[in-house]
C-alpha cells in the first residue's frame, strides 16, 4: 500500500455530482479520513443531481462558472471523456487547483509517477516505473504493467490494463476491461472499446473494437 498524501485544503470540493462522484466521495474519505471533514460538498450544472441519492452533501455551484476560493481543494470526479477535460480547464483557468487521489487500496510502486490532479481508484495497480499524467482516471482494478504510460486526461475504465511499455496518450479512453499490448501505442482522443485489445500501434482519433482489436471509423470529439 502507498503512502497516502493529505491535502492541505482548507475545503475539499468534489467537480461531478452522478454516480461516480459519489464513488469518489467514500473514496476521498477513506484515503484522507484526518480530512474527511474538510469535503464540502460537489460541484455540479444539474442542481438536482444528486436528489434521491441519499448524500447528506450538497451541490455547491455549477463548476462552469464557479470562482475557486483560496484553499479550496478539487477533485475531478467527471468519467465522461469528452467533458473531463473542458471543465477542468475552465477552472483551472480560474485558479482551481487539483488534488492527487490514491485509494489505500491501490497498489503503487516508489518509482511510479503520478501527475497532479489524477485519481487511483481502489485496487488498481501502478507498477515499476509507470508514469500517468495530470488529471487521469485509474479506476478500480485497473492497472499499468511496468514501464507503461498514460497521458493527461486519459481514462482508465474498470480493468482495463496497460501491458509492459504500453503508452496511452491525452484523452484516451478505455472501456471496461479493455487492454494495450505491450509496448503498443495508442494515439491521443483514441477509444478503446469495453473487452477489446489494441495489439497494434493505433493511430489518433481512432476507435478500437474486438479481439484482436479491430480499427473503425475516425472519431472527433469536441471539445467546445
Amino acid at each position: 500500500m502507498t503512502a497516502i498524501p493529505l491535502p492541505k485544503s482548507k475545503r475539499i470540493l468534489i467537480v461531478g455530482a452522478g454516480g461516480f462522484g459519489r464513488e469518489v466521495l467514500q473514496w476521498a474519505r477513506d484515503a484522507w479520513p484526518a480530512q474527511a471533514g474538510l469535503i464540502a460538498g460537489f460541484l455540479s450544472a444539474d442542481a438536482d443531481r444528486l436528489h434521491a441519492s441519499g448524500c447528506n452533501l450538497p451541490i455547491l455551484a455549477d463548476p462552469t462558472v464557479y470562482i475557486p476560493q483560496p484553499g479550496d481543494g478539487l477533485v475531478l470526479a467527471i468519467g465522461i471523456i469528452e467533458i473531463r477535460r473542458r471543465v477542468a480547464e475552465s477552472l483551472a483557468s480560474r485558479g482551481g487547483e487539483f488534488l492527487t487521489l490514491i485509494h489505500p487500496t491501490a497498489i503503487v510502486a516508489p518509482t511510479a509517477m503520478i501527475g497532479a490532479g489524477s485519481i487511483v481508484c481502489p485496487y488498481s495497480i501502478l507498477s515499476d516505473s509507470t508514469s500517468i499524467g495530470r488529471c487521469v482516471l485509474l479506476n478500480y482494478h485497473a492497472s499499468l504493467g511496468h514501464d507503461a504510460s498514460a497521458g493527461d486526461h486519459a481514462v482508465l475504465s474498470p480493468y482495463a490494463s496497460l501491458g509492459g511499455h504500453a503508452h496511452i496518450a491525452e484523452d484516451v479512453f478505455m472501456g471496461l476491461h479493455a487492454s494495450v499490448g505491450p509496448g503498443k501505442r495508442v494515439g491521443a482522443r483514441s477509444k478503446i472499446s469495453a473487452n477489446s485489445c489494441a495489439l497494434c500501434d493505433v493511430p489518433a482519433d481512432s476507435i478500437i473494437f474486438g479481439v484482436p482489436g479491430r480499427m473503425g471509423r475516425k472519431v472527433t470529439l469536441h471539445n467546445s
